[in-house]
Order: structure tokens, then C-alpha cells, then sequence
């Protein structure tokens, strides 16, 4: 299956009226739905989490999460990074801390790009991995089972 394919695919499961897929947003079976339609593409997830009791400020997690899975992606050969934007702000954030890695060689070849959630449905993807994965975190492991062939999670 192509990207455009798994696009296509994962753009499917949006319901009438619906802006894009928001695992926080969905219902159980809604959620039971999507995460089987995740785990049918060819797809490997790696999530790189914090411990819940961590002190640290959300930014400096995001940024010691985003320094993990450059270092992870650029191991699997993979340069190309996609994030959801989450504001012009924040993305100048994610931008200057990949350039901050690249001055020291630790990300040389990584490249980052920011889309807006609701015209790239391939960012529905690792929200609904994200999703199970903090599920699981909290109690739940049915959907992060679903994932268990295709799915590392490495914990910093």
C-alpha cells in the first residue's frame, strides 16, 4: 500500500461532518474501529514517552521526547519528520531544537515539516497510536495489543 493509499484509507474513517480523526474525541467503538484500521497497514509505530511522574515542564518533555525519536528514526534511516503543527510558536520550538541537533551532528540529515491536522490525515495516524499507547499507560492495553506486532515504545 502506498502513502497515498494509507491516506486514503485512514481519511475513509472520518464521519459525516467530521474535521479529522481525534482519538480523544472518539467513542470506544469508534476507537476499537480505528486502531484495527491502523494496524492493518504496513506500517511500524515507534512512540518515545516520559514517565507520567516526571517533573519536568510538557515543553521540555516534548523537546527530550523529540530529541529520542530523531536519534531513533535516524538509526531505522528515516530524515523525514512530519508533526502535526501546533501553532506558529511551537513549531518555530520544534525547529529550533532540531537545529540545535544538527550543529552537533546528531541530526544531520533530519528534516521537519509541520501540516495542519485537519488536511493531512496521515497525522490521524500517530494520534491514534499515541492514543492507545496512553491508554495503556493508564489502564487500558486493549487497543495498544491491537498494535503489539508493529508498535515499539521506548520510555526515557
Amino acid at each position: 500500500m502506498t502513502e497515498d493509499d494509507t491516506r486514503e484509507q485512514i481519511a475513509r474513517l472520518r464521519l459525516p461532518g467530521q474535521v479529522k480523526l481525534h482519538w480523544r474525541n472518539e467513542s470506544d467503538r469508534r476507537r476499537r474501529e480505528i486502531i484495527r484500521a491502523v494496524a492493518s497497514y504496513n506500517l511500524a509505530h515507534l512512540v518515545v514517552v516520559r514517565p507520567l511522574e516526571h517533573p519536568e515542564r510538557s515543553e521540555r518533555q516534548r523537546r527530550k521526547c523529540l530529541q529520542r525519536l530523531v536519534d531513533e528514526l535516524e538509526r531505522l534511516n528515516v530524515f523525514d519528520i512530519r508533526l502535526e503543527s501546533r501553532g506558529r510558536a511551537d513549531d518555530r520550538r520544534d525547529v529550533e531544537m532540531l537545529n540545535v541537533l544538527k550543529t552537533s551532528q546528531a541530526a544531520a540529515r533530519t528534516r521537519l515539516s509541520h501540516f495542519v491536522g485537519r488536511t493531512e490525515p496521515m497525522l490521524w495516524i500517530p494520534d491514534a497510536v499515541c492514543g492507545a499507547v496512553v491508554s495503556a499507560r493508564t489502564g487500558s492495553r486493549e487497543y495498544q495489543d491491537v498494535l503489539r506486532d508493529r508498535l515499539a515504545v521506548i520510555n526515557i
